[in-house]
């Protein structure tokens, strides 16, 4: 059965019944303390009742320096685009905490299992997926250490691969039990990362500024430490026993304090160490930050039950608006804070004013990273029998963007002829899921996908095999808007 880590916070109730070679041991501590001017407190916490190869295990590989530089060079291919700076974290703050900042889930108990690897490995897993997508979760641990082939209860290294490849189940449907049984294969896993890197694969411990850099960047950090008996009594204040012992844990960096000189980390072995399951501990002390790594989690859905507006324009022209030639009738400008389905529908009604009536006329959007290219879900064919007569005007289109921000442009085709618009609409709606989830985007050119290709006028359409009404147009004219 585990032993769970956690059964006290009253460090000084411990100590009374403690036994004498605890007693003994918290005596040489604190002298060692005052003969080197430590700076933090020790007593009887819970890690005491343990060896300490029981609650630490993290083992880097011989050449784990080389293999960061490959897992940097395929993460950079791998990262989705994110603010450079995460909320309010900037790293030149004279302090700055996740946990201040709902970056940081709870403190976690591994017990007596040396799974440090897989706690620190969620640790900055769970924060960068709380900061991406506003809300804590509750991953499973005990999944990564049954599936995931980077260790067991004897040691291993960050599993952040795992994450990405297959995901993490939640503690509820995968509870912990501090010890490597046979992978579940059955249960759901809804929490999934995209990439994750090392914050420096030419140094073992990076400087104090890169940590900054990167806790802003992807949120908390996975790192290692050189665990001692000092830091196993820890209770309070900056840890500054400045070990130079191998590393041997893993940890969870969530923040620093300048007028501190010390980083803020949260472990894993439960509320009964530390300051309630934290540390503060000195810059470069224990060779703190060892290996540091981030991750970053898949963002989640955005969607909500019904569409959300995120860009409207109404416009009215009193004196009759009028075309007579290619033009952009209305434009909206709108952000997304993460992938999103967006729905765009332009509506109004126009008139000949001049000009012999057309065959037909075109109307269609486009963004501007894409000028010369018409997304077009609604491709509108007609005459207009005589000058004056009233002709509705509809286009729309549907499709999945990335994170950005992002100007739809209504345009118009014209040719010969002098279009009059009175009034009219451009709406961009996000996409409830229950929709936008079904949206499929294709090229109406790939393969079979193209039923008939013209060219015209300049404009070269394709039109989709299995819906007339969907067609992509590309103006040749170079930069003609």
């Amino acid at each position: 059965m585990a032993i769970s880590i956690t059964p006290s916070l009253d460090y000084e109730k411990r100590e009374l019944g403690a036994s004498d070679a605890i007693k003994s041991e918290l005596t040489a501590l604190r002298s060692e303390a005052e003969t080197n001017q430590w700076t933090f407190e020790v007593g009887y916490t819970t890690a005491m009742d343990f060896a300490i190869e029981e609650i630490t295990g993290l083992k880097p590989p011989e050449n784990w320096l080389e293999l960061a530089k490959q897992q940097n060079s395929m993460a950079q291919e791998l990262k989705e685009p994110k603010p450079v700076s995460l909320g309010n974290c900037v790293a030149s703050a004279a302090k700055f905490d996740w946990a201040d900042h709902n970056g940081v889930t709870g403190v976690r108990d591994q017990g007596n299992c040396g799974s440090c690897w897989a706690f620190a490995t969620h640790g900055a897993f769970e924060g960068s997926y709380a900061i991406l997508n506003n809300g804590f979760i509750d991953s499973s641990e005990q999944d990564t250490l049954d599936c995931s082939g980077a260790g067991d209860c004897g040691g291993g290294w960050w599993a952040y691969q795992y994450l990405i490849d297959t995901g993490s189940a939640t503690e509820a449907d995968y509870g912990y039990v501090a010890k490597k049984e046979t992978c579940k294969t059955d249960v759901n896993r809804p929490y999934k990362a995209v990439a994750w890197g090392y914050v420096d694969s030419n140094n073992s411990v990076p400087t104090v500024d890169a940590l900054k850099k990167a806790l802003c960047e992807y949120g908390p950090l996975g790192v290692a430490v050189a665990a001692t008996p000092a830091f196993k009594a820890y209770t309070g204040g900056v840890f500054n026993e400045n070990s130079s012992a191998d590393i041997n844990h893993g940890v969870t960096l969530t923040g620093w304090d300048d007028t501190k000189e010390a980083w803020r980390i949260k472990n894993s072995w439960g509320k009964g160490w530390g300051e309630s399951g934290y540390m503060w501990i000195a810059y470069g002390s224990n060779k703190i930050g060892y290996a540091a790594s981030w991750a970053q989690a898949k963002v989640r859905s955005t969607c909500k039950d019904a569409p959300s507006l995120l860009a409207y324009e109404e416009f009215y022209f009193t004196e009759k608006k009028q075309f007579s030639s290619n033009a952009n009738v209305a434009s909206v400008m709108f952000t997304l804070p993460k992938e999103m389905y967006v729905s765009f529908v332009a509506e109004s009604s126009a008139t000949i004013a001049e000009g012999s009536a057309p065959q037909n006329f075109r109307t269609g959007l486009y963004t501007g990273e894409l000028p010369n290219v018409m997304f077009t879900g609604s491709y509108r064919r007609g005459s207009f029998q005589s000058t004056g007569q009233d002709v509705p005007v509809h286009t729309s289109f549907a499709m999945k963007l990335p994170a950005g921000t992002y100007t739809m442009y209504w345009k118009i085709w014209l040719s010969g002829y002098t279009i009059q618009f009175a009034s009219g609409t451009l709406t961009a709606l996000a996409v409830p899921c229950s929709m936008g989830g079904q949206l499929k985007m294709e090229l109406a050119a790939q393969g079979e996908m193209a039923e008939t290709v013209i060219e015209e006028e300049g404009l070269i359409t394709t039109r989709d095999a299995g819906g007339s009404d969907l067609s992509l147009t590309i103006d040749r004219a170079s930069g003609d808007q």
